[in-house]
């Protein structure tokens, strides 16, 4: 199990920017969206946002996408 600390180099170290052929689609005006597909700490987010920053792409929003199966109770 590993502490806050750990999460977070492991969620840094787990993450790399790559870039694709051809010509940036990016303007002034493009946003940059986070996606995440549950939030428990903020650690995930946290560690895409700052790569996403160091290749001067500042993500405007982040959004966590969960879904869970209703339980019933008998």
């Amino acid at each position: 199990v590993l502490d806050s600390a750990g999460r977070a180099a492991a969620a840094e170290s787990a993450f790399r920017l790559r870039r694709f052929g051809g010509p940036s689609r990016r303007g002034p005006d493009t946003a940059v969206v986070v996606l995440d597909d549950i939030v428990t700490t903020g650690v995930t987010l946290a560690a895409v946002s700052r790569i996403l920053r160091a290749a001067g792409m500042t993500p405007n929003v982040a959004a966590v996408l969960a879904a869970t199966q209703k339980r019933r109770h008998w």
